[in-house]
């Protein structure tokens, strides 16, 4: 009997002791830590000595879109197996996790180690611990170090200059890298909403065969001005938000109004553009979607006509055409009553503005092969296109 009450007393210590603070539980076996830049849960409760219960939440009450982030690492005590079980009470399972043990190279968790509900309220992972713990991730975390060895490198290029243009509401950088002032300009923004990780990826891609030693990449280069700004809502990936900023915005829901420091960097940018008399030509705005497993591409449709005309038909046809095997959607939409980017453009410039959006799921194998061939198409249909 008193080896009974002494099991049941130490079972719930266990759970008493399973208290989250500031982004972090334990019990007497594991740890669960999001301290750190995009960790994030917002409750934390151990069922039993190997279970526990994360409920994940939006950033605020304004957030409509389902992108439920969660980023925690587990480090495990005296066991290494935990049952992890996710509580989606205002989204529903969209991300399958991610698995990392030192935060940099992930992998895709077993499809035998997760299960949902049928609501998919829940998620259940069972999670293997590594001695030194696991990152557990709705995706793979692309965060301010990642964007700063990356900057280091775009300033390390001869024809680039890295400057800040903006802080975030936060105080944090907005950053651009940019070439040499030439007649025409391409802008390329990422990372809008910060649980957008895959269009991320893509985007980095993206950018190394553009910038690159080819004689096309030289010849682009030669003849358009670059504007790349890899991070935009640095405030949101930091604090593991779905999809606002910290001033509780859709940042792609402010194109026009300009009410956060962040859109209001770009179109300070922009203004600085017109008054040098360069035009622009293209925009891209790099994204993540659940709508497809690939690629999509939400464009103007035929009807709004553009300068160049017709070039998304004419981008994403001549890619079709060198990688047959591959399916991605094109998705022409009329310009929306919505603040977006990709009208905004449009509208100021009458130019092809591309949400570019990459499949939550992608094979990111699949998605590094054929980044390369998207990029050296869109050179080639811009250096056909007449000049302004």
């Amino acid at each position: 009997m008193i080896r009974r009450i002494l099991l049941i007393t130490f079972a719930a210590c266990l759970i008493s002791t399973a208290v989250a603070e500031d982004r972090f539980c334990q019990n007497e076996l594991f740890t669960i830590d999001a301290r750190y830049d995009a960790g994030a849960f917002a409750k934390c409760k151990f069922k039993s000595e190997d279970m526990v219960e994360l409920t994940i939440k939006p950033e605020d009450h304004k957030v409509v879109v389902e992108q439920p982030w969660f980023s925690f690492k587990i480090t495990a005590k005296t066991a290494d197996t935990i049952h992890v079980r996710l509580k989606f009470p205002s989204a529903y399972a969209r991300y399958w996790p991610k698995l990392s043990t030192d935060g940099v190279t992930w992998q895709r968790a077993a499809d035998e180690a997760v299960s949902t509900s049928r609501n998919e309220k829940k998620m259940d992972v069972v999670v293997e611990v590594a001695p030194a713990g696991t990152w557990v991730s709705a995706q793979e975390l692309i965060t301010q170090s990642y964007y700063d060895t990356w900057l280091a490198e775009l300033s390390a290029h001869e024809e680039i200059t890295v400057a800040t243009i903006g802080v975030s509401t936060e105080g944090r950088p907005i950053q651009l890298a940019k070439t040499a002032n030439k007649p025409e300009v391409i802008l390329l923004l990422g990372r809008q909403h910060p649980a957008e990780v895959p269009g991320a990826l893509a985007m980095r891609d993206f950018m190394n065969i553009v910038l690159g030693d080819s004689e096309l990449g030289r010849e682009f280069r030669d003849r358009f001005t670059l504007l790349i700004v890899p991070l935009m809502n640095p405030d949101g990936v930091a604090n593991g938000h779905w999809r606002h900023n910290a001033g509780r915005t859709d940042l792609n829901r402010d194109w026009g109004p300009f009410k956060q420091p962040e859109t209001r960097a770009i179109a300070k940018l922009m203004a600085g553009i017109d008054e040098l008399g360069l035009q622009p030509r293209l925009m891209l705005d790099f994204h993540a979607t659940k709508y497809t497993d690939s690629i999509l591409f939400y464009t103007q449709t035929e009807e709004d006509v553009t300068n160049p005309v017709s070039f998304a038909t004419n981008w994403l046809t001549s890619v079709a055409e060198r990688i047959p095997d591959y399916s991605f959607k094109h998705d022409p939409r009329p310009v929306s009553e919505q603040p977006n980017t990709k009208g905004y453009f449009f509208v100021r410039y009458g130019i092809p503005s591309f949400t570019y959006e990459i499949g939550d799921e992608a094979d990111r194998e699949q998605l590094h092969a054929v980044t390369p061939v998207f990029a050296e198409e869109m050179m080639r249909v811009m250096l056909q296109a007449e000049r302004p």
